[in-house]
């Protein structure tokens, strides 16, 4: 709908509209026409003095119940918030119910502090959410300062205007998936930009970019001082004494008459209370909701949401007031792994000590000491390996799910499964498989509370010749915020497997033997009680680099590692078969520029072996540095060509903890990477007809309000069922399926062949300068996140010139869904335009980038639509698609070049003639796969006219 302004005073308000992401499955869910709404508070909360935190909970509240009565009626009486979770930090003295279901990562809402130290106490930051997703599609979570709520002298409302509105603008981006509707000050359609200020609507007019159903009382002025007009100018070579980039309309928040939509454009407005539908959406205003949803309305694309689509409106006098409950985070979470394996070290006897130890005095002690915390009983023993239940390993069985312990009859039904689990003979031991189980699990019970896993290792190995599997499952620990406590009973202690990779996690390791292991497994649960209430880790270690390396006496394998976080030390692990002669030599340059480590350094030891005791791993220890560096190894040898596996963990400083209650964050922030698929609530249903059903993995890089604007690299590897593996590229290059360039989002698409549960691991490496460097041919351009965001004055957008690096196991999980029925389209035209209008002769010159026939293929497409009409619903219909009756451009009206397809990527252009009679002119084009699948209709272009479009009202 057009927007109509009159000139008018009003009192300042700016609206912040800021889009990012990052997620992971989500809490909310619908019940009826209810919702069930998860909001977390951080540890970083607890800044907010102790005399705030009632005033807070009671100012969310009224703001969620605000919220509520106007989503309710927003979506015409069909849902509203039945229940509102608010999980409270560990440190509020307040009355909770424990919980493991509920926790930071997958709340619907965050609470943390958003402000610096720099920020005076005035500035409030808005809530916002965050999705980069295809349209229609969930985001991954909504956060806001405490002090959005607070109101504190009306601040919020001055800037903001109802908070209330601000929360339900916000949770139709994060649950149904649609945009913004306004534009971006400083954008220029000239310039290239997408999303403009102001454009020249079908009239021919200037408007402000949005959509509205009626005039906007209000002025243009200076934010500022609404006393003093100005002109925004239009293009960006505009002048005039008035004019002024700085200029902003200013809607004159009195005016007892306006608009009712949209809530996506002006939510702060005092008239508006509506989503905009097909009879007042403004289909020609380039902003994110007809970019990126095809000139759709949000209120469209909200009533196909899958929440809405069949739901049956309520009573208007229905009670929408939520109802409000506090849970507290469970403390850490134990979860018990026996090996009931018989083929190799224990008899009976040790078996049944360790399992009554467990059942009669850990479960005890744990009900006694730690009342919150959750306990869960797994086994693991014989080589069948099934994936059938979706887990990583497909090995654990797991006896007892972790429940709370200090709840009904729980500790008796703990300490009874214990004491009934059973050898069984001839069974081996897949140790792997079993620990990348075990981190499975625990994801949903670690990123609020943190986890620890007993595992009681009483037999050999049985070898699966997968080396590989360690540091993946010692990583898959670490990231899940889980430390192992490992009993592990040999004999020969030198045939001892478990220590490197317990105590990589922070945990600890118990070896035992047939004269030592009833006073070990009393140690062994003495550490368990004494850590399940340990609030914080201390060493955390953050995975950066995990590869395959190969040399040889010509060319020495050389790479890069990072310290990112200051103060951090590195270790350097580098896997070399056991056989392998004293023929090479590894190089490691020290953090400050001047030390190289050697074999034969102190700072280098070799003193384990890898599970399958094939490969020896060198050690190097390198000290902590005062700055963020980049150096660089090498492997050499002057023999054969020598393999293995290397890898880089970062260690945190003491002085650094990882808080336990933080989402695993750190106090004081390191680089923020989550990763996340598309689909919704972890399900993806490939034969969605509505919207975008392809499988997209997502990579969200960020510290504080800076994100990777570059990476060296960025890969996926998607695991599915059957073994199945395969690497996917990830880009932010704003090509399909990436929505926005270097907004610090790579993107990736990935074509299953089954259905079955799917996960993804992602290697992300980058940098900022060359010259360390050079012999990777880095772009000198190139930039990696700007790590220490103050650091270098001279870089505007703050930052250092170090690099950086993660490698994240398993990150994410997606349940594919009839992949047979995946109809893979051509991607969607972005770039559509018209280049030129010659009125006299009334010809047009339209534009395109050729697609490609389907992702990643280098052939073209089979043909195309280009079609027109007086009216824009005649040429996209509701699903976003050019309908059938659409008028197509004849082949005989085009006077330079030709609809035949060209090759991918190749700039294509036709000369239309065109008959008018000077109405405006709407215009799209869509694409036609070898296989007969349509694209979804491009961004609509148009020509201006003298009559404004059938839609339009006033």
């Amino acid at each position: 709908m057009r927007n109509i302004m009159s000139i008018r005073t009003t009192v300042m308000l700016c609206w912040v509209a800021v889009f990012c992401l990052i997620g992971t499955i989500h809490s909310v869910s619908l019940n009826g026409n209810g919702y069930e709404f998860t909001v977390a508070i951080s540890e970083d909360a607890l800044q907010l003095d102790a005399e705030q935190r009632v005033p807070f909970l009671d100012a969310l509240k009224k703001t969620m119940t605000n919220t509520s009565k106007m989503l309710f009626d927003a979506t015409d009486s069909k849902v509203f918030f039945k229940k509102v979770n608010i999980l409270l930090p560990r440190a509020w003295t307040l009355t909770g119910a424990p919980t493991s279901t509920y926790n930071y990562l997958n709340a619907d809402m965050r609470i943390e502090t958003t402000m610096t130290a720099n920020d005076p106490e005035t500035v409030v930051q808005a809530a916002r959410s965050y999705n980069s997703k295809m349209c229609g599609q969930p985001g991954e979570y909504i956060i806001a300062p405490p002090q959005f709520f607070l109101n504190s002298n009306g601040a919020t409302v001055k800037k903001y205007g109802d908070p209330a509105k601000v929360m339900l603008h916000e949770f139709a981006h994060y649950r149904y998936g649609v945009h913004n509707e306004n534009g971006i000050p400083g954008m220029f359609i000239e310039d290239g930009d997408k999303f403009p200020y102001t454009f020249k609507n079908p009239r021919g007019e200037w408007q402000l970019t949005g959509s509205n159903n009626s005039k906007i009382e209000g002025s243009y002025a200076y934010p500022e001082d609404h006393t003093r007009y100005c002109e925004y100018p239009n293009t960006p070579d505009m002048t005039g004494v008035l004019t002024d980039l700085n200029c902003r309309f200013i809607p004159d928040m009195l005016a007892t008459t306006g608009p009712t939509t949209s809530l996506m454009f002006m939510p702060f407005l005092p008239t508006v209370t509506k989503f905009s539908d097909e009879t007042n959406h403004d289909r020609a205003a380039p902003n994110m909701q007809n970019y990126w949803c095809r000139n759709r309305s949000t209120k469209t694309i909200i009533s196909k949401h899958p929440d809405l689509i069949d739901l049956k409106p309520l009573d208007a006098s229905t009670n929408t007031v939520p109802e409000f409950s506090y849970l507290l985070p469970a403390y850490q979470t134990v979860y018990i792994v026996m090996d009931t394996s018989s083929h190799t070290l224990t008899d009976d006897t040790v078996f049944n000590y360790v399992k009554s130890e467990i059942a009669n005095k850990l479960i005890p002690q744990l009900a006694a000491t730690s009342p919150r915390s959750f306990v869960g009983i797994a086994t693991m023993g014989g080589t069948n390996v099934s994936s059938s239940n979706g887990r990583l390993g497909g090995y654990l069985t797991e006896i007892q799910a972790p429940i709370q312990i200090k709840v009904d009859n729980n500790e008796n039904i703990l300490a009874s499964k214990v004491k009934g689990l059973t050898r069984s003979s001839g069974q081996g031991l897949l140790i792997e498989k079993a620990l990348l189980d075990v981190g499975d699990v625990l994801t949903n019970f670690t990123y609020l509370s943190g986890s620890i896993a007993l595992v009681i290792k009483l037999n050999d190995i049985t070898n699966m010749n997968e080396m590989k599997v360690e540091s993946e499952a010692v990583h898959l620990f670490n990231s899940r915020n889980a430390r192992l406590i490992t009993f592990e009973y040999n004999d020969d202690s030198s045939k001892n497997v478990m220590e490197r990779s317990t105590l990589l996690t922070g945990g600890t390791h118990f070896p035992a033997n047939l004269n030592s292991y009833q006073t070990v497994i009393s140690s062994v649960l003495n550490k368990t009680v004494e850590l399940v209430r340990d609030p914080e880790f201390l060493n955390r270690r953050v995975q950066l680099l995990r590869d395959p390396f190969t040399s040889n006496s010509a060319t020495p394998f050389r790479k890069f590692y990072t310290v990112d976080f200051v103060p951090s030390s590195i270790e350097m692990h580098f896997f070399v078969p056991v056989g392998r002669p004293s023929d090479y030599q590894i190089l490691v340059n020290g953090t400050d520029g001047k030390t190289t480590y050697s074999l034969t350094s102190p700072e280098h030891v070799q003193k384990y072996s890898s599970w399958d005791r094939k490969y020896k791993i060198h050690t190097f220890t390198i000290p902590s540095t005062s700055s963020s560096t980049t150096a660089t190894f090498m492997v050499n040898t002057t023999g054969e060509p020598l393999s293995g596996f290397y890898e880089a963990v970062e260690i945190l400083g003491e002085n650094v903890p990882v808080y336990v209650g933080g989402g695993g964050q750190t106090k004081n922030r390191v680089i923020d990477v989550e990763v996340y698929t598309s689909g919704k609530n972890g399900v993806l249903n490939m034969a969605d007809i509505y919207e975008d059903p392809s499988f997209l993995v997502f990579a969200s890089i960020r510290k504080g309000y800076s994100f990777a604007r570059a990476l060296y690299s960025a890969v996926a590897s998607v695991h599915g069922p059957n073994a199945i593996q395969q690497s996917v590229s990830l880009r932010d290059d704003g090509l399909y399926p990436d929505l926005l360039e270097k907004d610090g989002i790579y993107t990736g698409f990935y074509k299953p062949t089954v259905d079955g549960i799917f996960h993804v691991s992602v290697l992300l490496d980058g940098y900022r300068r060359s010259d360390p460097l050079a012999q990777f041919n880095n772009n000198p351009s190139s930039r990696s996140i700007p790590i220490d965001q103050n650091e270098d004055s001279s870089y505007l957008e703050g930052g250092s010139t170090t690099s950086f690096q993660r490698w994240i196991p398993y990150a994410a999980s997606l349940d594919v869904r009839s992949a047979i029925f995946y109809e893979e389209r051509p991607a969607r035209i972005m770039d559509f335009r018209i280049d030129n209008y010659d009125s006299e002769n009334q010809k047009a010159t339209f534009s395109w980038t050729s697609p490609q026939d389907s992702y990643g293929k280098n052939t073209s497409v089979a043909s195309y639509r280009l079609v027109y009409s007086l009216n824009p619903d005649q040429i996209i219909n509701d699903d976003g698609q050019i309908p059938e009756t659409a008028v197509e451009v004849d082949p005989s009206t085009i006077v330079e070049g030709s609809l035949d397809p060209l090759q991918p990527f190749v700039r294509h252009s036709v000369n239309v003639n065109l008959v008018r009679d000077g109405s405006a002119m709407y215009f799209t084009i869509n694409s036609k796969s070898t296989l007969g699948f349509e694209s979804y209709a491009a961004p609509m272009v148009y020509l201006t006219g003298s009559e404004p479009p059938v839609t339009t009202t006033v």
